[in-house]
């Protein structure tokens, strides 16, 4: 479950920016991650942020996945858990590089095979059919004087790690 800009306003992939909610290989079953991909901070150059959790029942029951934007801070969370904070240090300079988050992006779902990350160990033949199942997706806008979150689900707390930044 992830975020990519509508409109790439700041040019081509890492620069407009990523922002991945849930992210899940079959080599690490149980760790759930979150990231976040910018022009200064991504994988290419091994400086992206990323924060984790661990679930016993990733894949066999319904979590809660959730993204709190706001126009200084994106905040990730997995049943109800931060995994990762990102917020900007001063909101008055503009700086895309670090905060490309001022645009429209646009939601993605996908099972993905392969690849440099889930790919390192090779492809499980006998895992296919994959299957990706949504119980529900929820948009919320925050109004003005209040707030409004997707977050209505505590499942407890076995965080192995978290991360935040402050850039």
């Amino acid at each position: 479950i992830w975020m990519l800009p509508t409109g790439q306003a700041y040019g081509s992939w890492p620069s407009s920016g990523e922002l991945d909610i849930m992210e899940n290989v079959g080599f690490n079953e149980g760790v759930i991650r979150s990231s976040v991909h910018t022009g200064r901070f991504n994988h290419r150059s091994k400086t992206h942020i990323t924060g984790s959790v661990t679930r016993r029942h990733a894949h066999s029951r319904f979590h809660v996945y959730a993204l709190e934007w706001t126009p200084t801070k994106v905040a990730m969370f997995v049943d109800n858990h931060c995994t990762l904070t990102y917020a900007r240090k001063d909101d008055k300079v503009k700086a895309p590089d670090i905060w490309p988050f001022d645009q429209p992006f646009h939601l993605v779902l996908n099972v993905a095979v392969g690849g440099n990350w889930a790919g390192q160990h090779g492809i499980d033949e006998d895992g296919f059919p994959a299957t990706l199942e949504v119980s529900y997706v929820r948009v919320f806008q925050r109004p003005k004087q209040g707030v409004a979150s997707a977050r209505d689900v505590d499942l407890g707390d076995d965080a192995t790690s978290r991360r935040n930044a402050r850039v």
